[in-house]
């Protein structure tokens, strides 16, 4: 601790710090009547820097970094990882490296929320700029970012709340999920098709609308067919280390429950399978969905597949990433809760599971008009 020094007018008092946030050593002085001031300010600097208040100012990346290393560096999947570091990477080309947090409020973080909707997607080369939902996913770490400044004392309240959200529309780009017709019509085609992985692996993510690199991942170990169940406790990474990696999330790592009928399926296929049996990968994994290498199938492979049966069933083409959606809908129409949804799904939260609930396709449409008017009947014809 410090001592007060006797000066003309009174006490000066001089302290140094060093920021935990910055890691940079913050120096003060200041001038009292009496030493019993001088400590008391003391105390007080030291408790405001050593909770994040720091009057110098903390660098919004830096905080972004410190964040970044406490909460997510090792307990996100590489994805997460990837968006977040992307995220990075637009503050630091709209505010610069030197912006200060404190400086940060909701006209100038709206202004950044803007330039993100005005940029385009990299690599691509029909110049399209950034969709509404890339936006959103950008202003989700961030807003996660500034809750823990304000938690810690550094902001006073949360700029990104209440942003208006801008991007490319994309809901007439593609199809996001089937109607139950629609699914129908695709089960039958894809159950025409001749036997591969992908056609069964196509069949799994129908049913269950596990994410295409959770169905790559299975072993055929995480097949229970006497409890019609599949353990979902890794992912494969087919776009950069071709090896497990770990689920988007610790969520992500659940038991799903199958319907008797792709229990059926499976036992069917891993019969076959066995029988024939298929080369095992070079690290000698049973992978449930191979190629003919031993190595689980392709993305591409996979995306062909679902294109040419969704051509056959004449339906609008859709990606495997519809599934998911439309195993929503299937659970919500069966009367099943939102929890137990958003747990066979891998949801983080049960928000996410209402983001796919909010569409409301015909179908469910559909089911609540039919249970409102039986209700209204009810009522009417009651005596």
């Amino acid at each position: 601790m410090a001592e007060p020094k006797k000066v003309k007018n009174g006490y000066k008092m001089r302290i140094r710090i060093k920021n935990p946030i910055t890691k940079e050593w913050i120096e003060r002085q200041r001038t009292f009547k009496t030493k019993k001031e001088c400590r008391d300010w003391e105390a007080n600097e030291r408790t405001n820097v050593q909770q994040g208040i720091d009057p110098n100012k903390t660098k919004l990346l830096d905080f972004f970094d410190l964040w970044f290393e406490t909460f997510k560096k090792n307990k996100v999947g590489e994805e997460r990882k990837k968006k977040i570091l992307t995220t990075r990477r637009y503050l630091f080309e709209f505010f610069g490296e030197n912006y200060f947090i404190n400086d940060l409020n909701k006209i100038t973080y709206q202004k950044f929320i803007n330039f993100l909707s005005n940029k385009t997607v990299r690599n691509n080369p029909s110049g399209k700029q950034l969709s509404k939902e890339t936006v959103k996913d950008y202003h989700k770490v961030c807003k996660s970012v500034f809750i823990e400044a304000v938690d810690n004392g550094i902001l006073r309240f949360n700029p990104a709340r209440k942003s208006v959200i801008n991007g490319r529309d994309t809901s007439g780009e593609r199809k996001k999920e089937l109607s139950m017709d629609e699914w129908k019509k695709l089960l039958e085609s894809v159950s025409e098709a001749t036997n591969s992985s992908s056609k069964f692996a196509t069949l799994t993510m129908m049913f269950i609308g596990a994410r295409f690199e959770e169905i790559n991942g299975l072993l055929e170990t995480d097949v229970d067919l006497k409890n019609n169940q599949i353990s979902i406790n890794k992912a494969f990474d087919y776009k950069r280390k071709k090896d497990f990696k770990n689920t988007k999330n610790f969520e992500s790592k659940r038991t799903v429950d199958m319907p008797a009928v792709l229990s059926a399926i499976l036992k069917d296929y891993l019969a076959e399978k066995n029988y024939k049996k298929k080369i095992v990968s070079l690290n000698h994994r049973q992978y449930l969905f191979p190629n003919d290498l031993g190595e689980p199938i392709t993305n591409a492979a996979i995306n062909k597949f679902i294109t040419k049966r969704c051509k056959s069933a004449e339906i609008e083409r859709v990606t495997s990433h519809a599934f998911r959606h439309t195993r929503t809908d299937m659970l919500v129409l069966a009367g099943a809760d939102m929890i137990y949804t958003q747990k066979q799904l891998g949801h983080k939260n049960a928000s996410t599971t209402l983001e796919y609930y909010s569409s409301l396709s015909e179908d469910i449409q559909q089911k609540n008009r039919t249970i409102q008017d039986d209700f209204i009947n009810n009522i009417v014809q009651k005596k």
